[in-house]
């Protein structure tokens, strides 16, 4: 998973901090750090951390020059209850990955590859020696069920165009769980319109609560997948699954940009399409009852076809 944060630290004249400030603090930490000691080996505990790019790179999203680079971090904690353990990977627990790091040139935001909470917060204030509240806070998307039925119901209606302007379409849903039901459903673009259909169909039926959805985006020549969670509006950009300009690039290169686009330009689109659907009131309380029974009478429209009644005389 990924979630996103803003840093809020200001100067003294209290305008925030530039990404260059933010950058120069993390990585000078030997002037406020501490090392923390191994109680066993009464040795420092690891603590490294590194810039992918020497220079900041540059990236335009949505008529916006963005400044970015790509942070790695790895550290050791002790774990507590295990101070005394002479084995070294029960007694410390590693803490590794990257974070993306980005600006608008006006306010710092990073891309952590963590689900939204507790220990993201963490990794971020650990590596910017920052305790206080606020000083970095998530930005979170308000993800629901009722979302998940919308962006279904736009694919199966053949609604897939999310944004026109910006050459922005649903391809594939490829699958969609729920509490109630031990299945996943897997809707293709290509696939059989009745098997769509029944898919559809027996898992909203079945379902007490839709949980997750994993859907795949097209961005004019490019193919996300993206997984949203409606338990605690996680969020999951499935870089390894990206086709587009970056997929034959080095991973370090790849990531960055496609975490870029998906949080910058690609979630906020479907988020405002599927917003601007409930104001202009084209979706509203009703209309998962609505599209559920309109399935049904797909279902049933299709079978016929299929399997038109025999009339016999007697």
């Amino acid at each position: 998973m990924y979630s996103k944060y803003i840093d809020n630290s200001i100067n003294e004249d209290e305008s925030f901090l530039s990404m260059d400030d933010i950058l120069s603090n993390i990585f000078n930490f030997e002037e406020w750090r501490t090392a923390e000691i191994d109680p066993f080996t009464q040795r420092p505990l690891k603590y490294e951390i590194s810039k992918v790019y020497d220079e900041d790179q540059k990236i335009e999203i949505k008529g916006t020059e963005f400044n970015f680079n790509y942070i790695k971090y790895s550290y050791d904690t002790v774990i507590s209850g295990q101070e005394t353990n002479p084995i070294s990977v029960e007694r410390l627990k590693n803490t590794n990955g990257a974070i993306v790091i980005y600006t608008d040139s006006i306010r710092t935001q990073y891309l952590v590859d963590r689900a939204r909470g507790a220990s993201a917060l963490r990794i971020l204030r650990v590596i910017n020696n920052s305790d206080k509240n606020k000083i970095i806070e998530a930005q979170s998307f308000n993800i629901t069920e009722d979302f998940f039925i919308w962006l279904i119901s736009r694919f199966m209606d053949g609604h897939r165009i999310i944004d026109e302007e910006n050459s922005l379409s649903i391809s594939r849903i490829i699958g969609f769980r729920g509490e109630g039901s031990q299945k996943q459903a897997i809707l293709s673009g290509s696939g059989n319109e009745v098997m769509n259909l029944l898919s559809s169909l027996s898992f909203l039926i079945e379902m007490d609560v839709m949980t997750e959805i994993e859907v795949r985006i097209i961005s004019g020549s490019e193919t996300y997948e993206i997984r949203f969670y409606s338990r605690k509006s996680q969020l999951d950009v499935l870089v390894d699954n990206y086709v587009g300009e970056y997929m034959m690039v080095p991973s370090e290169e790849r990531n960055p940009r496609v975490l870029l686009k998906a949080f910058i330009d690609l979630i906020p689109s479907i988020m405002n399409a599927y917003n601007e659907e409930i104001d202009n009131g084209n979706w509203t309380k009703n209309s998962k009852r609505e599209f559920t029974l309109g399935l049904v009478d797909s279902v049933k429209e299709k079978l016929n076809i299929l399997y038109p009644s025999q009339n016999t005389e007697s």
